[in-house]
């Protein structure tokens, strides 16, 4: 969390100037779509038993960030920072169209979790594996 915080104040000064106010069309458009998905996420997380410790998506409501540029892109920071490029206005057009831009990023921070654990089995598989270099037997691999 501490890294996505701090990530996000890094973005917010190197778009400085160019993110747009709270009040403009596009961040509210964005933030009411945005919240839309938040609650979808956090009834799924519930729905689900999705633990809160485990998924950004619940422990944390997102923050929208509307950066006036040619780019058509969204992200997501750790912690539920989600940036939204105007450029990408072009292409989705219509709210439902945005709303599955902001799901998309939303649903990186549900599936981190899943990641983080994943990546976990398999640094222990690999020094598993790696064990039987020194030790043939295999009796590392019991322990």
């Amino acid at each position: 969390r501490q890294l996505g915080d701090q990530e996000y104040r890094k973005m917010l000064m190197q778009y400085q100037g160019a993110i747009l106010p709270k009040d403009h069309r596009a961040s509210l458009t964005v933030q009411r779509v945005g919240s839309r998905i938040y609650r979808a996420a956090q009834e799924f997380c519930k729905e689900y038993e999705v633990a809160e410790n485990k998924a950004n998506t619940v422990s944390s409501a997102p923050t929208f960030t509307v950066v006036r540029t040619e780019m058509a892109n969204a992200f997501v920071l750790p912690n539920n920072h989600i940036f939204v490029m105007t450029g990408l206005f072009k292409y989705a057009r219509t709210e439902d169209e945005l709303a599955s831009v902001i799901g998309h990023e939303m649903a990186h921070c549900l599936a981190r979790h899943v990641g983080e654990r994943v990546s976990g089995n398999v640094i222990t598989q690999l020094l598993a594996r790696l064990s039987l270099l020194v030790d043939p037997s295999g009796a590392l691999m019991m322990v």
